[in-house]
């Protein structure tokens, strides 16, 4: 009999297991690795103040998080922010970006302005809300 553990703050090791253990994986069915981004925006005191990451998932680049803190909202950081993204998938030969954000937030307005489309919706999500799966053509 096997235990299954919780591990509240995985390391970086951690997540290498299953991140090369998956590459491993493909490999045998002919298909190249994922891999990782971690984009930042800092100021001048050098603290973060908006960051996006994400995978390639063995085909789409997908956007995992995109953050802006709140008083530098609508000044350009997000949408800076994901276009590195969409090179960093292109770099990659990836054909598309995707991203999943919640109906009735400003995101999904915000993913529409830069050509995302709501590929699907998918009701059930907290609070009675709607969940909206989005992708760009790259």
């Amino acid at each position: 009999m096997f235990q299954i553990i919780k591990i509240d703050h995985p390391s970086e090791e951690d997540h290498g297991i299953i991140h090369y253990g998956m590459n491993e994986y493909a490999a045998q069915y002919g298909m190249s690795g994922t891999g990782g981004y971690f984009f930042a925006v800092y100021d001048a005191a050098n603290k973060m103040i908006a960051a996006i990451s994400g995978f390639d998932n063995f085909g789409p680049v997908e956007i995992g998080g995109l953050w802006v803190a709140e008083q530098y909202r609508n000044q350009g950081y997000g949408k800076a922010l994901v276009s590195k993204a969409e090179m960093w998938g292109r770099e990659k030969g990836c054909k598309a970006i995707t991203v999943f954000t919640i109906k009735n937030w400003p995101a999904c307005q915000f993913y529409q302005k830069l050509g995302f489309n709501i590929e699907y919706e998918r009701p059930g999500h907290a609070q009675g809300s709607i969940g909206c799966y989005m992708i760009k053509q790259l």
